[in-house]
């Protein structure tokens, strides 16, 4: 056992070192991990934890915490042993995120697979942008009456899963080809024990790889809500990319049979069209910006201003963390692939269908 304990730790090096040279848009990963094998895999880890009322993978890593602070403080003459159980410890945990979930990482992107330019123009902006604004402030008059009336979140969090988990259905008809070959069929979303943690981390959610959970941070505002459900589903569907990610829940949203789904599509879209908008031409993104309805923009105004009450040290620390950990996997932006599926938005050809 020793000896074994000490080959994987001598071999965590260079089996990183072989992680980061395959470099993503693999079809061989994208044919025979993403597409045959992740989604028997991630369709038997819901199975498991899925019916389990608490996130069982926060009870993973709340076991691990308790056992690395153990092994740091234990035996602390032992050094070499330490190295030794630390070193192979990491090789097992990276190995199996590798197989259960992070190889999607490696598979074609979005982008390839669609054929969709990185390239957009500020004519195409400023035409989807008020095209955008037309379709929410009639959604939002439609299921909310008065345009000052900030939008609020209709439904109960097991309500929103289900329609998620209907939207998903949708991705099939929407896309010419297959784009994803895993079908959700085992539901596995949770409201994650460590909500506050994430919150001041800055995250509104996470799928767990060794569970594949996805576990959502139940302090965000309810509005973000759904938009997050879709999105940590879509990860479950093997997109690891958070561009990727953004992307399919938006597709997922617009196209959903719920007007309030629907809603949260065009609403994360917007204010992704918004944002960039205001760093090529201020001056028209506040003349669109009078156009949206009042009660969108209080909305907008509500979760920046929740996410601004839990700015400080631990948000920078983890955001930089976060930021190392996709440049690993070969997210070559980083934590800035979060706001770059806006590319994917405009250049989608059947989007914002009704």
């Amino acid at each position: 056992m020793k000896k074994l304990k000490f080959s994987l730790t001598i071999g965590l090096v260079p089996f990183l070192i072989i992680i980061n040279y395959l470099k993503p848009s693999n079809i061989v990963f994208e044919k025979y991990y993403s597409n045959l094998l992740y989604p028997l895999i991630s369709e038997k880890l819901r199975l498991i934890t899925g019916w389990v009322v608490f996130p069982v993978g926060d009870i993973l890593y709340l076991f691990l915490g308790i056992s690395l602070i153990y092994f740091i403080i234990s035996d602390r003459n032992n050094i070499f042993n330490k190295i030794v159980n630390l070193g192979s410890s990491i090789f097992i945990l990276t190995f199996l995120f590798y197989v259960l979930w992070g190889f999607n990482y490696k598979r074609i992107t979005i982008k390839d697979k669609l054929n969709i330019k990185n390239e957009f123009d500020k004519k195409e902006l400023v035409s989807f942008t008020e095209n955008l604004i037309n379709k929410i402030n009639d959604k939002h008059e439609l299921l909310f009456i008065h345009d000052s009336v900030k939008p609020k979140n209709i439904y109960s969090f097991e309500k929103n899963i289900q329609t998620s988990k209907e939207n998903t259905a949708k991705l099939k008809g929407v896309f010419k080809e297959s784009l994803l070959k895993s079908n959700y069929k085992k539901i596995s979303v949770k409201k994650s024990l460590f909500s506050l943690p994430l919150t001041y981390m800055g995250f509104s959610g996470y799928i767990n790889p060794f569970t594949n959970e996805a576990n959502i941070n139940r302090k965000i505002p309810s509005t973000s809500l759904t938009f997050v459900i879709n999105h940590e589903i879509a990860h479950q569907l093997g997109i690891a990319s958070e561009k990727d990610a953004n992307f399919i829940s938006y597709v997922m949203l617009i196209n959903s049979d719920n007007h309030y789904h629907k809603f949260c599509g065009y609403s994360y879209a917007l204010r992704l069209c918004l944002n960039e908008l205001s760093k090529i031409d201020y001056n028209l993104y506040q003349e669109l910006l009078k156009k949206v309805n009042k009660g969108i923009i209080k909305d907008y105004v509500e979760i920046n201003n929740f996410w601004k009450k839990y700015d400080g040290k631990i948000e920078e620390v983890s955001k930089k963390s976060y930021d190392l950990y996709l440049k690993q996997n070969n997210i070559q932006t980083g934590i800035k692939n979060y706001n770059e599926s806006i590319s994917l938005i405009l250049n989608f050809k059947n989007q914002i269908n009704e």
